[in-house]
Formats: structure tokens, sequence, C-alpha cells
């Protein structure tokens, strides 16, 4: 069944259209009734042309945008009677069409103009911070570019044996003379429960080796995040990125008020994993009884990055998980240390994160179980006091 040139639906005939408007169609699964898709575009101001798929179980729904990237905007899910917004409030309202991201304006900064999604990639020719050449040109912006690439292949699948749904994205991040690499994303969504779990593949389609850098901006505002929220981390070692970050070691874990004007402060991770080398982070509300967790293997993901931006929350109060290859420093530090992956040609890469949205005192009591009992796999955990110069320029 196609539904738009690029966008393809695989469904058994227990997939049923139940609502169509110019701009969007809604299906509802007849046995799972629960199960809804719905695929819509986004019209007017700077969402204009943004492609949404709202993926719902009942109890989670997910808002997919294949044209940013197959990045997810929010998630909505429910406790009890209530649903919780999870995400967080950007300056940056609604989702922006890449057309309206000047990704190159001179100071780099350009990728903030967009930023306002839950999970969001950074990558994958860099990341981090913005790179400049000797004469002060901008070589490498803000986060790179796979955030503001659309998908050119989108299939979404309704498995009923495995219950579950699934969408895959192909993005293609390429340019004459440079690299030529190729995302391919599966997000999988159960059918019930407050889980779900992301699937990438990059591959390099060059007949050259090829650069990649990647890192999972996973971003969690307020109702979750704010006063009195704690962050499990098990870790071997944990850095300050600057000096300012070290003033605040003492508050490692810990979320407090939003304070107008205070400077965003992150922290680079070594951390503890299973024999496996499986690891997982988690964020507590105040009341313990609302969390998000997010599971990987070090083998895939071997640095982490804790950001917390605690100004006021008009201006975006969000404490970000993030997974990575590389720490989010400018290209040029991070290939001077070791930390840039070179793909050969035809190579690939897999990353996987498990999701997990705890919603009551037992399950968030259980995940931070989860995450005591990995800290009790490194018997001497160091905290730096200082910024390490080989991580942190």
């Amino acid at each position: 069944m196609e539904t738009a040139k690029y966008f393809t639906l695989k469904a058994s005939d227990k997939l049923q259209k139940v609502d169509v408007h110019l701009d969007a169609t809604t299906y509802r699964h007849a046995d799972f009734r629960n199960v809804s898709i719905t695929h819509k575009t986004l019209r007017g101001g700077p969402s204009d042309g943004v492609d949404m798929l709202e993926i719902s179980n009942g109890q989670m729904t997910l808002f997919v945008m294949p044209t940013r990237g197959m990045g997810i905007w929010k998630a909505h899910v429910r406790q009890g009677g209530k649903k919780v917004r999870v995400g967080w409030h950007s300056p940056v309202p609604v989702p922006v069409h890449p057309r309206n991201v000047p990704l190159y304006q001179p100071d780099g900064f350009g990728w903030l103009r967009g930023f306002n999604e839950f999970v969001v990639r950074c990558g994958l020719e860099s990341n981090g911070a913005p790179d400049f050449d000797e004469k002060g040109t901008l070589r490498h912006p803000l986060h790179g570019h796979i955030a503001n690439t659309p998908a050119w292949k989108v299939t979404l699948e309704v498995d009923d044996d495995m219950q579950v749904v699934r969408v895959t994205g192909v993005v293609r991040e390429a340019r004459m003379f440079f690299n030529s690499l190729e995302l391919e994303s599966t997000l999988t969504v159960p059918f019930t429960g407050t889980s779900f779990r992301i699937d990438d593949d990059i591959e390099n389609l060059s007949a050259r080796e090829s650069e990649l850098e990647l890192l999972y901006h996973i971003n969690t505002g307020e109702p979750v995040a704010g006063d009195g929220a704690r962050l499990h981390i098990p870790f071997r070692r944990v850095c300050p990125r600057n000096a300012w970050a070290a003033t605040q070691l003492d508050t490692l874990f810990d979320c407090h008020a939003p304070t107008t004007g205070e400077a965003e402060t992150c922290y680079y991770y070594d951390l503890a994993a299973d024999e496996a080398g499986n690891t997982r982070v988690f964020l507590e509300n105040a009341s313990s009884d609302f969390g998000v967790s997010v599971g990987f293997n070090k083998n895939e993901f071997p640095c982490y990055c804790q950001w917390k931006c605690q100004h006021a929350s008009q201006d975006g109060y969000v404490t970000g998980m993030e997974p990575a290859l590389n720490f989010p420093n400018d290209k040029t530090f991070e290939k001077a240390n070791g930390r840039v992956v070179t793909l050969a040609p035809g190579a690939k890469r897999h990353f996987g994160l498990d999701f997990q949205f705890s919603v009551d005192v037992n399950e968030v009591a259980a995940e931070a179980g989860k995450i005591r009992r990995l800290q009790e796999t490194c018997s001497d955990p160091v905290i730096e006091r200082e910024p390490i110069p080989e991580w942190a320029n």
C-alpha cells in the first residue's frame, strides 16, 4: 500500500484505515484496538512539509520525524489516569523543516535553530562543538548534518506474529569528494508496554575510507527532570568538561530548580558495564514514581556524556543522556585523541538502544537497582576534579 512516494506501509488486513484528512491518515489494529498509527504532513510556518508518524499502543505514543533524520520529537506515556509528556520545552516550539535550519551560519551554532527533540542523532561526518580551520572558517558545524537530513525511504511494518510495529528509515549523508554514509534506522514499538528499541546500521557507501562520529542526544525536561530529579549513571571514571562543571561536582547526579542564566554543565564518562559490555543509565523524577532509562553496549558506545542545562524553564530546562562513539568536542580535537572512527569501503557499524519508561515506584526502584548492581562491578570508581586534557578541550 503506497501512501506517499517514499513511504511504504506493510501490514496484515488487521490494520484498518479509520480516519483520513488532507494531510493525515490514521490506521488502527482490528484485534489490538489500542495500536494506532497516524501518518501526517505538517503545514504552515517553520514546520511546513515535515512528515510525522504518531505510533501509539495505548500506553505510549511516539512522535517520529522522518524529515528530521528519523528523530523522535517527544513521547506521551500513560501513568495511571494521566499522560506524562517526555521530552523538553525548547525555545524552538515546533518541529522545524531542515530547509529552515542554517547549519553553516558563521558561528557554527545554526543547528540549535531546529533543536527540540527527545531523541536526536548528532553526526555522521562530525558531531560536537563547531570546528574551525586555521583561518577561522567553519569546517564542521555543531552536531553535524544527520538530524537535518530527510529520510529518502520509509517503511512501516505491522508484525502480528511478533506483536510489534517497526518503522525503518533510510537517511543518506553524502557529498561529492567527501563522505558517503547511509543510516538505516529501525524503531521497534511493542503492541503493549512502555518500552521501545532503536537499531541503527551505518554503512560507508564510498570506495574510499570514511570518517564517522555519532552521538545520541536523549533529552528530558520538565515535568520528569526538575528540582529533586536524580540521574543514575554507573561509572568507572568521570570528569568535568570545563572549569564551571568542576565547581558543580558535588551535585553531579542531582537536578535542581530552574536558575535564570545558569550555564550548561557537561561531564564525560567511562561507564561501568557487565561482562558482555551492557550498561544503562536512568533518570528518576523527584517523586520517584516515573523515570526514563536507556540501555546500550559499550562496545558500540565507548563514550558517554551527561548534559544538564538548568536555566529558566522559558529558555529550555533540560537534562541530556548521551551515548556516543566520541566525546562532543570539536572534530579536530577528537581526531587528535583517536576517537574518530574510520570505516573501510562497504563497512557497517551497528548501534542499538533500549528505552524504558518506569511508571510507578516499584518500576523506578527496580531500574535504580539495575544501575546499583552495574556500579558494583567497578570497585574503585574515579571522579576527576578537573578536566582530563585528552578528554575535554
